[in-house]
């Protein structure tokens, strides 16, 4: 089972090639509609699997004595699904793609590139989490001043990030990390932005240090 709602946005992603039983993204981080997603499923997998709800559709047929399962995806898809946030999600993914993915993936990992030189070399600033092609975040510490403060500067700033434990408890205890500030990246972004990043977070050292 892979989540994938980090990365279809992100790059090209070929379920065949991973190899994946299930996969699982949502339409918000897709620049799409919020509450509603993609569940992705090898055929033989779902068709092996009972509905786990009912209502219309979902039957192809019921009498007192027998009920018989619709075909793979009505099978799931009891009831009057969200049509409005499918169209939306069919759009935002229409929009992807005549960007191009591959396209975005480049420009991605080259703002990061730019992102985390400039970051890296400010005195007191620890990036957690250094992978060569890791996804569109950087995530930081610093010396002089709690992630929330930095949150609370950078948004004066006009500089939006989130800070806190982003959903990684235990890892952050793991490495006994408190919290930490993320900024994230994506094509719509520019090196400019990183740039005011970068004069925001000396603007923290500055009141901090």
């Amino acid at each position: 089972m892979v989540d994938a709602a980090q990365s279809v946005p992100h790059m090209p992603v070929d379920v065949q090639e991973i190899g994946a039983d299930f996969m699982a993204f949502s339409g918000h981080k897709m620049y799409g509609p919020t509450g509603i997603g993609v569940l992705w499923g090898r055929a033989d997998l779902l068709n092996s699997m009972p509905p786990y709800q009912s209502g219309g559709e979902m039957i192809r047929s019921v009498t007192f004595e027998e009920t018989i399962y619709n075909t793979l995806p009505a099978k799931f898809e009891a009831g009057t699904p969200d049509i409005a946030g499918a169209i939306g999600l069919g759009a935002a993914v229409e929009y992807l793609e005549a960007i191009g993915m591959e396209r975005i993936a480049a420009y991605e990992h080259a703002l990061m590139r730019y992102g985390t030189e400039r970051l890296a070399g400010i005195e007191g600033v620890r990036l957690i989490g250094t992978a060569a092609d890791k996804g569109g975040v950087l995530s930081f510490i610093m010396d002089a001043a709690h992630a929330h403060d930095i949150g609370t500067i950078l948004d004066a700033e006009g500089i939006a990030i989130r800070t806190g434990h982003h959903c990684a408890q235990p890892v952050m205890a793991r490495y006994e990390i408190a919290a930490t500030a993320r900024a994230s990246v994506a094509f719509y972004n520019t090196t400019g932005e990183i740039d005011a990043l970068v004069k925001a977070i000396d603007r923290v050292i500055e009141v901090f240090g």
